[in-house]
């Protein structure tokens, strides 16, 4: 697999927040523009100079107040949409992080996240929300068990 940051895209660190009771921390979003709903894992926009693993943890920490070791990086995907109007492409990279403390205490939460929820893989795969990615429910309970791919896999859209 390519791990070049492909032209024009913005680099985007992610995190996959396992909690107790083998669960994952998603935020819940909304789209001004349409009200469009949807549940993402933190993250964001590396800053100039910054790698994708500080990225994760300081995304981790500013969007949830948790202060964790990021583990290894596990999925990556390239995503363009349309937000507010303006065309955005991503270059997204996941990195798993573990946690005991389900207390979500946002230092500086982006305006479009309404709220979060720890899902277990069961809820996931009976839910009709939307997730980003698509394939969250089918490809989670494996990194939630600890069994990570040798390489990063592209998750899809």
């Amino acid at each position: 697999m390519n791990h070049e940051i492909p032209e024009g895209a913005r680099p985007v660190a992610r995190v996959l927040l396992v909690g107790r009771g083998r669960t994952l921390l998603l935020l819940h979003a909304e789209h001004e523009a349409d009200r469009r709903r949807f549940w993402l894992t933190p993250g964001g926009g590396l800053r100039p100079h910054e790698s994708f693993e500080d990225a994760a943890r300081r995304e981790l920490r500013e969007e949830t107040g948790q202060n964790c070791q990021v583990g290894p990086w596990v999925w990556t995907r390239r995503h363009g949409y349309f937000w507010n109007g303006r065309w955005c492409d991503q270059y997204e990279r996941f990195f798993v992080a573990r946690t005991d403390n389900h207390r979500i205490r946002p230092i500086n939460r982006d305006t479009y996240v309404i709220g979060h929820r720890w899902w277990n893989p069961r809820e996931l795969g009976a839910s009709s929300e939307d997730f980003a990615p698509r394939r969250m429910a089918e490809l989670i309970a494996q990194i939630i068990e600890g069994r990570y791919p040798a390489e990063p896999i592209d998750c899809g859209v």
